[in-house]
């Protein structure tokens, strides 16, 4: 045989070792995928599990009914031998079983209290992942002698861990297990973390459920809470209209008067909540000495005490002339609002307003303000809910004491403002204690305590004239009754036209005064004044007006000044407010920017 045909012969060879090369790597890769195949299909029937399964918990209809289903799934999905939903308790070192499936717990306590529930892997939110230990590992799941344990961390919607979700097999069940729990890590991940989803939704829901009720609750007790004051001036001022006895008439009007106030209360609570909501809810810093602040607040309750026969007493501590600068207001109405729950809640005994210095340097001073009283107390779970909007300590309590539930959510919000915290320390039948610690700048040049003597009015605004502008006649007729014995010549007007047209009918510097209402109809205060101030005369530029209004939101009495108005006066009106801001107007210094009643 020729050299040559051998050549071809061993080429032949060659060419058929690799032709069975390229048939085995063929069949190889054939193999693989088929087993790619029968993998993805797998895969294919793991998510139609899980999607079966996140279909039937988004129809839970209960945070137990879901804990259950997600462990349920656990079992059937990953074919696992046992599952169980825990929650963390307040402690954040111990587990409540929460719902569960072929969960047999030991006799002993479980789950424990463990270091492991610190684990870093556990609550790291942006690194979520499975837990996966074996039966030589330390675990709070040890007494469930489980020779695998799997299990993955549940995040609130704040993205703190507040439970865990767990699959194991026990030591019996591994000897006939065919896979370690490892190998589908990255699913039960996935579905762990569906149902956290799911988990967080239901949680949100119940949430906003429970504040419809809430909301339901407080529109009712609001309802009653309007209606009583409403029966109360409706049938005094029927009894007024048929009395000719000096005594019973005086007897009704200070009646609609508290019952006007307690109304006018309740609209102000209300708007105050509108106001936190939108987070307008502001604080003013102006000079007060404290003595006659707290003074005014223990005066104006005290009738309340008395009726109930109960003490109530001020404890100033020395801090009676003290001269701050802040927001009076606002801290009135926190201890007002303290001292009026604790005097609805407390049948005998005595309620005390304590004041005192806790820290003072050259500027600031550090002050502690406490309402204690010997009522009814409360437990702890119904005092981590009073600060809530709408909410009181007991359902029952707005039938039996009334109040809308708004008070302490306000006061707290105000309290948070002047950057502290509202402490309460309570007890059932042991009565309450309300405190809070807020710094205040110390005012060397504030006014000494006011005279509570009533100032003269009588002539002090003769020769003056003074524009009234409301469109509604009652508001016009109760300004100029206020104004009847001062002297002031009053001219009203029902809208802002008539207003302007007045205006430039006049001599000029003939009017002292406008009193200005904003909302009316054919032209509003606001253009009214736009359009005084645009006149081509001195006065135009120089006379006081005075907004009247009932927006007394931040951004209305904005839009006031912005109009050219000096200043605002809120409605309801008032007697000593309306004297004020006409002897400020027609007496006072030329600065212009003067306010009254800004709530």
């Amino acid at each position: 045989m020729t050299d040559k045909r051998l050549q071809e012969i061993d080429e032949l060879r060659g060419l058929v070792d690799e032709l069975n090369l390229k048939t085995a790597r063929y069949e190889i890769e054939k193999a693989n995928m088929r087993a790619m195949r029968h993998r993805l299909d797998n895969q294919i029937e793991l998510f139609r599990q899980i999607h079966r399964f996140t279909q039937r918990a988004f129809g839970a209809s209960s945070m137990e009914d879901l804990a259950n289903i997600l462990s349920e799934g656990v079992v059937d999905v990953f074919q696992l031998e046992t599952a169980a939903t825990f929650r963390l308790d307040v402690s954040g070192d111990h587990m409540d079983l929460f719902g569960s499936c072929n969960f047999n717990s030991p006799d002993v306590e479980f789950p424990v209290s463990m270091e492991w529930l610190r684990k870093p892997e556990l609550h790291d939110f942006r690194r979520r992942t499975v837990v996966a230990e074996s039966s030589d590992l330390d675990s709070p799941f040890s007494p469930l002698n489980l020779s695998y344990a799997i299990c993955v961390p549940l995040f609130d919607n704040d993205r703190k861990m507040v439970g865990i979700i767990l699959g194991g097999i026990t030591e019996e069940g591994a000897l006939i297990y065919d896979r370690i729990p490892e190998v589908f890590s990255s699913s039960f991940l996935v579905y762990c973390q569906t149902m956290n989803g799911i988990y967080n939704n239901l949680i949100a829901l119940d949430q906003a459920r429970a504040g419809v009720r809430a909301k339901s609750r407080f529109l009712s007790s609001l309802s009653h809470e309007i209606r009583t004051p409403m029966n109360a001036i409706i049938g005094m001022t029927q009894i007024a209209s048929h009395s000719e006895k000096p005594e019973e008439l005086k007897k009704c009007v200070s009646q609609i008067d508290i019952s006007s106030r307690h109304l006018l209360g309740l609209l102000n609570d209300v708007l105050d909540m509108s106001k936190i909501d939108e987070g307008k809810l502001v604080l003013e810093n102006s000079p007060f000495v404290l003595g006659p602040i707290l003074e005014n607040i223990i005066g104006g309750l005290r009738s309340i005490a008395v009726n109930k026969g109960l003490d109530l007493m001020l404890d100033a501590n020395g801090t009676e002339n003290l001269a701050l600068s802040g927001d009076s207001m606002r801290l009135s109405q926190v201890l007002i609002n303290f001292i009026s729950n604790a005097l609805k809640f407390t049948e005998s005994g005595c309620v005390t307003l304590d004041a005192r210095a806790v820290s003072q340097d050259s500027e600031k001073i550090l002050m502690q303000f406490a309402v204690t009283d010997t009522g009814i107390g409360m437990s702890e779970e119904a005092v981590s809910r009073i600060f809530s909007p709408f909410e009181q300590a007991d359902a029952s309590m707005s039938r039996k004491y009334g109040g809308t539930g708004l008070g302490l959510s306000i006061s707290s919000s105000i309290v948070k403002l002047m950057e502290s915290e509202i402490h309460v320390e309570s007890a059932p039948g042991e009565g309450s204690r309300f405190s809070f610690q807020a710094w205040f700048d110390l005012d060397k040049k504030a006014a000494a305590a006011e005279d509570s003597v009533e100032e003269e009015w009588a002539q002090k605004f003769s020769g003056a004239h003074i524009m009234i502008v409301d469109d509604v006649q009652i508001n016009r007729e109760i300004i100029m009754a206020f104004l009847d014995d001062t002297g002031a010549a009053c001219e009203c007007a029902s809208n802002g036209q008539e207003a302007v047209d007045m205006f430039a009918a006049s001599e000029e510097n003939y009017y002292g005064l406008i009193l200005m209402d904003v909302q009316m109809p054919v032209l509003d205060g606001c253009d009214a004044a736009r359009r005084i101030r645009a006149m081509e005369r001195r006065d135009a530029k120089t006379v006081t007006i005075i907004a009247l209004t009932a927006n007394v939101l931040k951004e209305d009495l904005q839009e006031a000044i912005a109009a050219g108005m000096n200043g605002y006066a809120g409605k309801p009106v008032e007697y000593s407010t309306i004297m004020k801001v006409v002897d400020q107007a027609l007496h006072g210094d030329s600065d212009g920017q003067r306010r009254s009643n800004p709530r």
